[in-house]
């Protein structure tokens, strides 16, 4: 993977700092983040409609742009302590194309009734992402690289109700209709070995309980966030693969010197049954193992522990250092102290509001066992 030149990085951090935040959508992967992106002034009353221009850079994607319209909608009821000041509602539908022929059509909305005591959220999308494939595996090799085309619609859908201060149950449902509709000829996945090589339906229901103590959804610099998901996909439900899902989610902020924050992450997925290759845990991308390929190694379990420092340096312009390491296995118990696939790097910071912490991010991440490497231009913290 190259990284981008200084000058090209330059150019594109002064193209974003025009714009406002945007909800980050997620890209074809199992589980979205839990983070509300709304950067709209808290303080103006009545709902808001922000038109925005979206321009990133990953890895995965190459150059991405677009755009998106996100209708804010303030609680005129929620008071001054009221955790909902934290958690602006919105609908953003939004359309982005990418150098690399990716077409990703979208609209998420994140609605947080009753000052926030329940959340509702929703998103239908369309998506086309050629992209690349290694097999199966936590040892895959650099020789099995070969690209194929996954188009996908789906839809999804999650209610949370606030049942303790800072605590949230709730249920998901999900549908999606997918099809690989290019692979590379003499590959693996044209001799249909690989499962979910079919096109067909995931159709699946799940439970959703979590702890949220962040003081911001956004950029959170003290408190927690633990998750505990689980998903069941079944033939009863209308959906032609049989697996399961269950994620455990652990983060924790710890205030450092007033202005700095140590961020911690432990992530844990087990998909046990026979989920589609493409639904598998996946290790890499923007979000998890900075430095490798998104889903260069996937398999039906995987472990990743993340590590950040965050400060600020000089007006709006912060850096961080992190390091990562992460592993993927077939079952629970083959997971070894001796195969987790180190990465690490460093970032640089824009501050677009100062009231919501939102950040301009453009992160230099290496991984090091497969000598990979990535640089990653996007909106907000990786977690």
């Amino acid at each position: 993977m190259r990284q981008r030149t200084a000058s090209q990085a330059a150019v594109l951090l002064a193209l974003l700092s025009l714009a406002c935040c945007i909800p980050h959508t997620a890209m074809a992967q199992e589980e979205s983040r839990p983070d509300t992106l709304a950067a709209a002034d808290t303080t103006s009353p009545g709902n808001s409609l922000v038109p925005l221009p979206v321009i990133f850079y990953q890895p995965e994607t190459g150059l991405g742009f677009g755009v998106t319209a996100s209708y804010f909608i303030r609680n005129s009821q929620a008071e001054e302590s009221d955790v909902s000041r934290q958690q602006s509602s919105f609908v953003a539908p939004v359309a982005i194309y990418t150098t690399k022929k990716q077409i990703i059509i979208s609209a998420r909305t994140e609605l947080y009734p009753s000052q926030g005591r329940y959340r509702v959220l929703g998103e239908v999308a369309f998506i086309k992402f050629p992209t690349k494939f290694w097999g199966i595996g936590n040892n895959t090799p650099e020789a099995l690289e070969e690209d194929y085309t996954p188009q996908l619609f789906g839809l999804s859908g999650e209610f949370q109700k606030e049942v303790a201060p800072g605590w949230y149950a709730g249920v998901t449902v999900r549908f999606a209709y997918r099809e690989i509709t290019e692979v590379e000829e003499g590959g693996l996945l044209e001799t249909g070995q690989v499962p979910g090589q079919d096109d067909g339906s995931v159709v699946g229901l799940g439970l959703v309980f979590a702890r949220d103590t962040r003081s911001s959804t956004v950029y959170p610099r003290s408190g927690s966030y633990h998750q505990l998901r689980g998903a069941l996909y079944n033939g009863f439900f209308g959906s032609a693969y049989d697996f399961g899902v269950v994620t455990l989610d652990l983060r924790k902020y710890f205030p450092l010197f007033t202005t700095h924050v140590l961020a911690m992450r432990g992530l844990g997925i087990a998909a046990p049954g026979s989920p589609p290759f493409d639904l598998m845990p996946q290790l890499g991308g923007e979000e998890l193992l900075r430095g490798y390929f998104a889903g260069r190694f996937r398999d039906r379990d995987l472990l990743a522990f993340q590590l950040e420092y965050r400060l600020p340096v000089w007006w709006r312009f912060g850096a961080v250092g992190f390091a990562a390491a992460g592993q993927v296995a077939h079952e629970l118990a083959s997971f070894e102290i001796g195969e987790f696939h180190p990465a690490a790097g460093f970032g640089i910071r824009f501050l677009l509001s100062e009231e919501e912490g939102m950040n301009i991010r453009a992160d230099f991440a290496w991984g090091f066992d497969v000598e990979s490497s990535g640089f990653y231009l996007s909106f907000g913290e990786a977690f």
